[in-house]
């Protein structure tokens, strides 16, 4: 691939760069949007709210919510080639801090997100002994097990040699055993006890200690993998997605289908199809469905725009949004039809004589804890313990990958956008490199005692409310600030008109369920979900652990660091600027892409102009040493540059081939000598041909 080059401030630097192909592009969207969460948010959050109640919240909330907002971000990021703090300050000024606000979401999240990556590694590498032995979680006789640890495979043994159960072994002696009646409700699996043990889990919050030198040596490699498959670049991460994000559908229909054939699965699903109707009437299923479709949507992170920032200026975002949105709602039900099996069998496995919605729920509840204890005690109990242990623990680590590569592009996008210098490929590996150290320095932290703790009260803060507020003034700003009517011209711009009648009949490329969605539905939803959130606002808890009053003190102060960027960047603009009109509407660089387009040594520059001018009317300057002619652009009266030409950035021959409703753009003339704004250009060859939307409009008036 040739190095492609751009004059920026009178400097020579590299392009940015694109996708190789379009499912380069959207298998890396449906990766970073189907994550972990699915896996295990999504079955806690239903344990916890009813089961269906919140599957039924979470259909409605994707639907009316998350596909309008998705599509609204991958738009504005294709249609501007920015990343996201770059692009609110060209789109609004007065809200540049919803860029801010969305790289410090991705700070945070990409923190604990790739611990949960070192834990699967970590368990992935527990689980190739199986091959020779026995699971390490298999049984209750390790060192790390207590008497609370429940193996019910022995406790059936015992059974039938007319033995006493008792910490993985059976007793004869009951004198052994006197005042060690443990109680059913106080039984741990086995597994549950192994993840205590591997994460060296302390009593609560406040028990710090230092960091476990196995998880901590796992973490530096997983960030070294992550530098490792960004140090290239999109072009080839894109690539690694052809992996990361086929393998966990796969795997998950063959999991699937097993889970639904063991004893006890009917429970689970059970628990996951039938709705409890009161519970519909609650503000917790809605509340909890609304963070877990923003969070499995992966909104408000500004991964998608940075994403979406690297594609082809025209390309389909209609079907690309379908796709990815419908892709993790099929794969969060899948993921529902799972795990909920799996859990009716290890339920009635654990507590036989409970009924089934209790010992169900009882497992749901399990929170984080989910992946790493429910999942490995399941595995255990099929044939070939071991190989489905390795497939799912791959699956995990594939899934958290995907995202936290995103999540790391977003913090490197963000800052060679904004140093374009930094392009240059050794000076981007060495931005990668520091990205990389300083997010392994910040887990470090999460490697101690209380790793787990703070995991929940990142996830609680950083990847919920925090969400739900960035998206809401963002789809408030760009509908009523920025105008949606413009973003639909936008639209139209990029996509065009529809080819097809399957086009028409979807309302390509913008139907009126989009901006009645952006006005007034999925503004309504998440105010009144924040609302409702406040209100009903209680302490962290991880599982029967409830956590300190200061713990929660740092999980607002964490939720502020982040949105509190939105009004200081306000206020700081409003004082500087003291315009309304200057601080809400786009400024002069907003619009298309501004691109350099080769014209061999030549390099023309296309600066995006007013918002207020349709698409075509920009201001074009030439990169070079003296002023030259406007006629060195062209041979002739009739050979004359239209820039809606150079904000598709393609080349037409004059003639009758050229498209009736563009002037033919000849840049084989150009001198390269040029190097000031071609007003006088404009003023003297002003095109007065027909704008793309058929109306007639002379360039020139702008002047």
């Amino acid at each position: 691939m040739a190095t492609e080059t751009a004059i920026i401030d009178g400097k020579k630097v590299k392009k940015r760069e694109q996708w190789d192909g379009k499912l380069d592009f959207v298998l890396s969207c449906l990766g970073y949007a189907v994550g972990l969460g699915s896996i295990w948010r999504f079955p806690y959050l239903c344990g916890r709210n009813g089961g269906a109640a919140f599957v039924i919240a979470y259909i409605i909330l994707m639907l009316f919510a998350g596909l309008p907002t998705f599509y609204m971000e991958m738009v504005i990021g294709q249609y501007t080639s920015l990343t996201p703090h770059l692009l609110y300050s060209r789109m609004s000024p007065l809200f540049t801090g919803i860029g801010y606000c969305m790289v410090a979401i991705s700070v945070y999240t990409a923190m604990y997100y790739q611990l949960i990556v070192t834990w699967s590694m970590f368990y992935l590498a527990a689980s190739v002994p199986g091959i020779w032995t026995d699971l390490p979680w298999h049984f209750c006789n390790n060192t790390w097990n207590d008497e609370y640890c429940f193996d019910d495979k022995t406790d059936r043994y015992c059974n039938s040699t007319n033995t006493t159960y008792f910490k993985g072994t059976c007793w004869q002696n009951n004198s052994v055993l006197l005042g060690k009646n443990i109680s059913a409700d106080l039984r741990e699996t086995a597994s549950k006890q192994y993840n205590r043990h591997i994460l060296n889990e302390g009593t609560g919050i406040d028990d710090i200690g230092w960091p476990k030198w196995d998880l901590t040596l796992t973490l530096f490699i997983a960030w070294v993998m992550i530098f490792l498959m960004m140090v290239k670049g999109v072009k080839w991460s894109g690539k690694v997605v052809y992996v990361t994000s086929t393998f966990p559908y796969i795997f998950l229909c063959i999991l699937m289908v097993r889970g639904n054939l063991l004893d006890g699965s009917g429970d689970g699903v059970d628990f996951f199809i039938k709705p409890n109707w009161s519970r519909m009437l609650e503000t917790g299923p809605w509340v909890d469905a609304a963070q877990q479709t923003f969070f499995s949507l992966s909104l408000g992170g500004g991964g998608l725009t940075t994403l979406a920032s690297y594609n082809s200026f025209n390309n389909n975002l209609m079907y690309d949004t379908l796709i990815v949105v419908f892709g993790t709602l099929i794969f969060a039900l899948m993921g529902g039809f799972t795990v909920f099996p799996m859990l009716g069998y290890i339920a009635k496995t654990i507590y036989p004589h409970w009924p089934a919605q209790q010992r169900v729920n009882k497992l749901a509840e399990s929170g984080t804890t989910l992946v790493f204890v429910t999942y490995p005690d399941a595995l255990d109990r099929m044939p070939a313990a071991w190989v489905w242990c390795i497939l799912f623990f791959f699956m995990l680590f594939l899934l958290g990958i995907d995202t936290e590569l995103v999540m790391v592009e977003v913090q490197v996008t963000a800052i060679v956008d904004t140093f374009p210098s930094l392009r240059k490929t050794r000076r981007k590996a060495i931005v990668v490199a520091l990205t990389c150290f300083v997010g392994f320095l910040g887990g470090v932290l999460l490697c101690t005692p209380i790793g787990s703790y703070l995991v929940t009260l990142l996830d609680n803060y950083a990847g919920g409310l925090t969400l739900l507020i960035a998206c809401f003034i963002e789809i408030i700003m760009i509908s009523y600030i920025y105008g949606y009517k413009r973003l639909i011209e936008n639209i139209k711009e990029m996509m065009g008109a529809p080819t097809s009648l399957f086009q028409r009949l979807i309302g390509y490329p913008v139907n009126p369920f989009y901006w009645i969605c952006w006005i007034f539905v999925t503004p309504v939803m998440l105010g009144a979900t924040i609302v409702a959130m406040f209100v009903s606002t209680e302490r962290t808890k991880q599982g029967d652990y409830v956590f300190p009053l200061w713990a929660d003190l740092v999980g607002w102060g964490i939720l502020i660091s982040c949105n509190i960027w939105i009004p200081i960047v306000a206020i700081y603009r409003a004082v500087r600027v003291r315009n309304w009109r200057k601080l809400t509407r786009p400024t002069a660089k907003w619009g298309c892409r501004a691109h350099t387009i080769d014209a061999g040594e030549n390099q023309l520059e296309v600066a995006a102009g007013d918002n207020n001018t349709m698409p075509f009317q920009q201001d074009i300057k030439l990169n070079g040493q003296k002023k030259g002619s406007a006629n060195d652009l062209g041979e002739g009266s009739g050979r004359r540059v239209h820039p809606h030409q150079a904000v598709d950035r393609i080349s037409m021959p004059p003639g009758p081939e050229a498209s009736p409703n563009r002037s033919p753009f000849v840049v084989s003339g150009i001198s390269p000598n040029d190097v000031e704004n071609l007003r006088d250009y404009h003023m003297q060859h002003a095109y007065t041909g027909p704008m793309h939307n058929g109306a007639r409009r002379d360039i020139i008036s702008r002047f």
